[in-house]
């Protein structure tokens, strides 16, 4: 290890990564809490060190120990053998081969498991426990070691509340009131999803099994029953998000999971084998392998400290940024005119039902002037056609005759078409375009915004218009996959990741490259501001650019607080802030985004999240109440932005003319200024 902490981190991270926290606290909490039986707190701590060495002997990197993951199964291994046998030499040195030889089988696995990606859990432990019982009959040294824990100390509670908390405590091989005393309220400080689910899928699990062995004592203490805990914890929280559906699937992996134990310790009793963590790893991965191949959409993409924070941070993206990840941008410029939309009346349906019709209008309402019977009369007709995402032609076609008005062609239903493999890996189509109107070539790469085409009348086409969809093929008449447009203007309104209704006058917004240049930001910028408080100079204050190991970018204060942005080209918005309460957190409600648009006002909405604007108990609420209703989740604010200052009901800030950033942030009696040092 090139230094001390990164040492102690990855002797740590493995306690807390049992329980699937993330925190430096918990680990040392709980490794405290493992020397209620010094003999399991011993082993689990050399398990540990002996991995430690053992990757520093293979030269592994420091990243592979500070996930955590690498190293719990090993000092899985360790604390199991230290509730058998006592420390001795000869179970020390157990304990070193085995934690090698985990540590390599939990490597193997991740990486075999990544490709379909499905965690390793505790599955190594699993399999090398299953070894090291078997071979242990073997070895006379041993056994004189054996250790009778059935003789420590403990408290008494009542029946109903001792099975669970010793449940919980012989996760850490420590079957007792004390430890899962302790246990719990540690999961209760850090987490109350992990609370719920872990007394849940305790208490479904006994009330299941005792009905199918018809003894509710013998289901209370069954001594493999935290393999429902953990099934309930993995299932709803951790691996998929805490959501009321993904609390029936949890339920339905506790009952799975009831069987599965029982069957397991049936054949593993002819060999007097521990079943562990077993079931609870077979059905854990079963339900991830199964609902990753059908892309469950309320999957946990982007596991957080907590399920708090997972759930909030999932809530956040999918109110701000859509739902649905396939975005692409108008592809005009102008007011056009919805003809028709997803599921439209006409043409789009059944696999074909996601893709939009747009039509141009005259000021008076019409599609066309005089009769309307040629395609020179209508407004769409001949006008440019943009590229809705930046990427590779890989299609086109553009010899058909456009149709005469009354007329269409059965036989190329699409007509002239172009088709755009887009740099996120999808495809997009556009339909009907102006005989020989095509700008590019196939294989050539165009960027959002360029002209492509020219709007048609070819193919199935009742008048000019123009068609577009999105397809995961790269040829013609594909099946269609829902989408968004990434921002639109309706009456003066700004909307971002939507679908317009049908007949909607929807406007493209115009990129404002001034104000765009205004947020180009690099390493190391620095922007100083002087801190008014009521009219009245009070200090300064100087915001960094910085960037993390996993390169996104922040704002940071002499605080070290964080506020992360990203910058598309077509707006700057914040997304997340890691600190206390400071100017940056102000910033984040005043200015959660910025577009780059010419115009002279437009409205906005957008969501904060809760951890902004409400108290820690607020919060709790609100992240409880949405798991069963994610709209409670929501908080809507509305922005003005008239090309120089963004204004809420919090206050209002200006975007520098001259420099980048911000030029002026107020709320209340703050008004921080951009100082005369950046000029």
């Amino acid at each position: 290890m090139e230094n001390l902490k990164t040492l102690i981190f990855s002797a740590i991270k493995p306690y807390s990564a049992i329980l699937f926290l993330n925190s430096r606290v918990a680990g040392i909490v709980l490794l405290l809490i493992t020397f209620i039986n010094p003999s399991v707190a011993l082993s689990g701590l050399a398990a540990v060190v002996f991995t430690i060495l053992f990757a520093e002997f293979l030269q592994f990197k420091e990243s592979y120990l500070a996930q955590g993951f690498y190293i719990y199964n090993s000092l899985l291994v360790g604390m199991g053998v230290g509730y058998i046998f006592e420390p001795s030499m000869v179970s020390i040195m157990l304990i070193g081969i085995l934690s090698a030889f985990t540590f390599m089988l939990s490597f193997m696995f991740n990486r075999l498991f990544s490709v379909y990606k499905i965690p390793i859990l505790s599955l190594p432990f699993s399999i090398v426990t299953v070894f090291v019982y078997l071979a242990s009959l073997q070895y006379s040294g041993l056994l004189s070691t054996l250790v009778n824990n059935a003789t420590m100390y403990d408290i008494q509670m009542p029946a109903l509340l001792s099975g669970f908390l010793k449940s919980l405590g012989a996760i850490f091989f420590l079957p007792n009131n004390i430890a899962g005393a302790a246990i719990i309220l540690l999961i209760l400080y850090f987490s109350r999803i992990i609370f719920i689910m872990a007394l849940t899928g305790f208490y479904f699990g006994v009330m299941l099994h005792s009905l199918l062995i018809d003894s509710y004592t013998q289901a209370l203490h069954d001594p493999y029953a935290f393999n429902y805990i953990l099934v309930a914890i993995a299932l709803c929280g951790i691996f998929l998000l805490p959501t009321l559906r993904n609390f029936i699937l949890a339920l339905i992996g506790v009952a799975i999971s009831v069987i599965l134990t029982d069957a397991i310790v049936m054949l593993f009793n002819y060999f007097a084998i521990p079943v562990f963590t077993l079931p609870f790893n077979i059905t854990v991965i079963a339900f991830i392998f199964i609902l990753s191949i059908i892309y469950y959409k309320e999957f946990n993409v982007e596991i957080k400290a907590t399920p708090e924070a997972s759930l909030a941070n999932y809530l956040s993206k999918i109110f701000r940024f859509g739902e649905i990840p396939t975005k692409i941008s108008l592809p005009y410029s102008g007011t056009w005119s919805v003809y028709q939309g997803f599921d439209g009346a006409w043409t789009h349906k059944g696999q074909y039902r996601y893709a939009y019709d747009f039509v141009k209008k005259y000021p008076d309402g019409k599609t066309y002037r005089g009769e309307g019977k040629q395609p020179e009369d209508y407004a769409a007709f001949g006008e440019a056609i943009l590229a809705p995402v930046s990427g590779y032609i890989v299609d086109m076609r553009s010899d058909l005759r456009d149709n005469h008005i009354g007329e269409v062609d059965h036989i190329n239903n699409w007509g002239n078409y172009i088709i755009i493999r887009s740099d996120m890996g999808f495809y997009v189509e556009i339909s009907h375009l102006m005989q020989y109107s095509l700008t590019h070539e196939t294989g050539m790469y165009v960027q959002e915004g360029t002209v492509i085409a020219k709007c048609g009348n070819s193919g199935y086409s009742p008048e000019p218009h123009i068609h577009i969809q999105v397809q995961d093929v790269p040829t013609i008449g594909g099946f269609t996959r829902k989408f968004l447009f990434s921002e639109y203007i309706l009456k003066e309104k700004l909307l971002y990741n939507r679908t317009p209704s049908l007949h909607e006058e929807v406007t493209a917004a115009v990129i404002n490259k001034h104000i765009a240049s205004r947020f180009l930001f690099i390493l190391d910028d620095t922007f100083t501001y002087d801190v008014y408080e009521k009219g009245i100079l009070v200090g300064k204050t100087v915001f960094r650019v910085q960037m993390d190991t996993a390169g996104a970018f922040y704002l940071t204060d002499t605080q070290h607080n964080r506020l992360y942005f990203y910058n598309t080209l077509k707006e700057f918005y914040f997304y997340d802030y890691k600190g206390t309460d400071s100017y940056l957190k102000q910033l984040f409600i005043l200015a959660p985004r910025i577009p780059f648009i010419s115009s002279q006002k437009v409205t906005y909405e957008d969501y904060l999240p809760a951890y902004l604007t409400k108290s820690p108990f607020q919060r709790t609420m609100i992240e409880l109440a949405s798991i069963i209703h994610k709209e409670v989740y929501r908080e809507t604010c509305l922005y003005t932005f008239n090309g120089e200052k963004v204004a809420s009901q919090y206050g209002e800030v200006a975007v520098s003319k001259t420099h980048k950033g911000f030029a002026s942030i107020a709320y209340g009696t703050m008004h921080l200024k951009l100082s005369t040092e950046n000029a």
